[in-house]
């Protein structure tokens, strides 16, 4: 079995420890106003506006018109940003502390912030041991997952979103987590991979990807190839080969 990290009992540190691997693997509280219950972004409303805030982010970077870029497009592209801002600390966490912060329907708050992203904080952070990778997926396919599938059902019903498309994505933000990780803390590879494995063996993510090696393979694709010349993904299904990398994002 790979090198786990031990269990962390002094928490404590930890947010400060988590900001450290970057701003993605941070949990601030949420200082200021305007904070609601992660649940809130499932909403219709707000779906509405931050995909087609996102769809305009899109065709800017893109040199496009807003027309040129689906809402589906937009709707995936959302869920992904979504998915690689929650699963980061729970993934990072896991890996580098052996606990994971419980990051749930009722510790999760949101709020809109100037751009098409939203800001994510959480009100009360509590941990659970996460002794080896299987424990690990368990307890993030129980909590954090289970708010990124209540999103993912949401576009489903709104945007017809395929629940593949947002399945994959999930598995795709969770690896991309490890990849991020690994840029500065490169012996956490091997372990994250393995966390990333466990969460392709259960439900909901299971056989949403396969790996070649130490790359991911998705068995669904992200629909950012649609865009003007947009590219493709690294763990893109599409593309049958490791080498091409998506453009821009």
């Amino acid at each position: 079995m790979l090198p786990w990290s031990p269990i962390m009992d002094d928490h404590a540190g930890l947010p400060t420890q988590l900001a450290a691997l970057g701003e993605y693997f941070a949990l601030p509280a949420p200082v200021g106003t305007g904070w609601r219950p992660v649940a809130e972004l499932c909403t219709d409303g707000a779906i509405d506006e931050h995909v087609e805030r996102t769809r305009t982010a899109i065709a800017r970077s893109s040199g496009c018109a807003v027309a040129a870029i689906s809402t589906r497009v937009a709707a995936s592209s959302f869920q992904l940003g979504v998915a690689a801002r929650l699963l980061s600390p729970t993934i990072g966490s896991a890996v580098c502390f052996g606990v994971l912060p419980v990051l749930d329907a009722a510790s999760l708050m949101v709020r809109k912030s100037e751009t098409h992203t939203p800001q994510f904080a959480v009100s009360e952070l509590r941990w659970l041991p996460a002794p080896d990778p299987a424990v690990a997926a368990r307890l993030i396919a129980e909590t954090v997952v289970a708010v990124l599938v209540e999103l993912s059902t949401r576009l489903h019903t709104l945007v017809s979103l395929p629940p593949q498309v947002s399945l994959g994505n999930l598995t795709s933000a969770a690896n991309g987590a490890v990849t991020v990780l690994a840029l500065s803390h490169p012996h956490h590879r091997p372990v994250g991979r393995a966390l990333v494995r466990e969460l392709m063996r259960i439900e909901p993510l299971s056989e949403t990807g396969t790996f070649d090696g130490d790359q991911l393979v998705r068995r669904s694709c992200c629909l950012f190839y649609q865009v003007p010349n947009g590219g493709f993904c690294g763990d893109c299904v599409l593309t049958g080969t490791t080498s091409v990398q998506r453009t821009t994002r």
